[in-house]
């Protein structure tokens, strides 16, 4: 009997594309059962941005079991939350001149959403939401209401107090005149409460928003008492070399959901920095079970102060984003004869082919040569890259030579 075939819904997925039985991994290398390695440009959706088994924090985590520290704590005081929060503030909100405070909320970016879609409802008594065109904010009702790149799927919610803006990569006069239009008018009767936008899109294609854009939705969410959320779930905690992607835009969230690669070893743990002037829930008002994990606090706290007591890794996954756009560049210009497009920021990078099976085909190819990659976007026309952020220069450069060589079967296929 197989197991997977005979036990497991149909609604898997990933393993539809890769299917190899993985049985363990260190930092960018995914191994199967019979021993075969994979580069992993995948991370796990962006929630291992620091690796698999990253030493660093795998020896806190061992520790932390063996020393039988507690794991469930909901949002009880303990030694490893106090830590965490600590090095939040420290390394993260001070730095960046953040009055937030820090509201766990479960295990999920979905659940982070959710809260903050609560809150600015309960801070203007408006339930409507502007959001974007190729926006994904996860799978719980509300969350994937609002998420326009679900629009259109059997199984889709449908929330009536939502309109989704296009993308905007270059500004324009009309982009400000549609924005602020939208910005005061009602959505089905209900005026506008909040603004969801993810600065750079990870799903709806590694696109990133124009900072100019960012600073005008600022700017006119403040004259009419809208709340700014930036989901940085999937861009976040270093993904795009910032920690986070909307630095150095003026956007100035007043909520921040931040999830995936926050305890830097892929455990489940999801959290929101609200503006502290904001922080107005009642005690118990919003809830979770699993909203004290307290081994990801631990973990976490590794992970901040490990990579972001300075600005080393912010430089390198800078300078290591500009080498997979320049492979990128390469092959748009040897295969795309002008059709591909290149986008992204750090490693969040993606080639856009313009063809859902084009794209199928390049990440068929890039499997069989043992490189581990996903398309994304508008149709799946998009072939992302999401390597860990620690990964070296010599494996960077043999995934980007395998996916070029998987690009190259893929074209003269055609």
């Amino acid at each position: 009997m197989n197991p997977f075939e005979e036990i497991e819904s149909n609604v898997r997925y990933y393993c539809r594309r890769w299917p190899a039985v993985f049985s363990s991994a260190l930092g960018s290398t995914l191994v199967d059962e019979y021993g075969t390695e994979y580069l992993d440009f995948f991370a796990g959706a962006g929630a291992l941005s620091y690796g698999h088994n990253n030493p660093a924090l795998i020896e806190v985590a061992i520790e932390h079991l063996r020393a039988g520290k507690l794991l469930h704590s909901l949002d009880t005081f303990t030694v490893e939350k106090r830590r965490f929060l600590e090095a939040m503030q420290r390394h993260i909100l001070a730095p960046r001149q953040l009055d937030m405070v820090v509201q766990t909320v479960g295990p999920t970016g979905a659940t982070a959403v959710e809260a903050a879609l609560q809150l600015a409802q309960r801070i203007t008594g408006n339930r409507a939401v502007v959001g974007f065109a190729g926006s994904y904010h996860g799978m719980t009702y509300r969350a994937a209401s609002i998420s326009a790149s679900m629009a259109g799927r059997k199984t889709s919610a449908h929330l009536k107090e939502f309109v989704a803006l296009p993308f905007v990569d270059h500004v324009s006069e009309a982009d400000l005149e549609l924005l602020h239009q939208t910005l005061l008018s009602t959505i089905d009767g209900e005026p506008i409460g909040a603004v969801i936008i993810e600065p750079t899109q990870g799903e709806g294609g590694a696109r990133p928003f124009d900072p100019l854009y960012l600073r005008a939705i600022r700017e006119r969410c403040s004259e009419l008492g809208i709340l700014v959320i930036a989901d940085e779930v999937q861009a976040g905690v270093g993904r795009t070399g910032p920690f986070f992607s909307f630095e150095g835009s003026a956007l100035d969230p007043d909520i921040i959901c931040v999830s995936k690669s926050i305890s830097g070893l892929g455990l489940p743990m999801a959290l929101n920095l609200v503006r502290r002037s904001l922080d107005t829930w009642d005690p118990g008002e919003f809830s979770g079970t699993f909203r004290g994990n307290n081994l990801a606090f631990a973990t976490s706290a590794a992970m901040l102060e490990t990579y972001w007591a300075d600005s080393d890794l912010e430089k390198n996954t800078e300078h290591r984003g500009r080498t997979v756009r320049s492979a990128l560049d390469e092959i748009s210009n040897q295969f795309g004869n002008g059709r591909f497009v290149v986008r992204g920021n750090g490693l969040l990078c993606g080639l856009d082919v313009g063809d859902t099976q084009l794209a199928a085909d390049i990440a068929q190819a890039a499997f069989e040569r043992r490189l581990i990659v996903e398309t994304c976007g508008a149709g799946d026309t998009t072939v992302k890259l999401l390597p860990p952020i620690v990964i070296d220069e010599d494996e960077l450069a043999n995934g980007l030579a395998r996916l070029g060589d998987a690009v190259a079967q893929a074209h003269s296929a055609r």
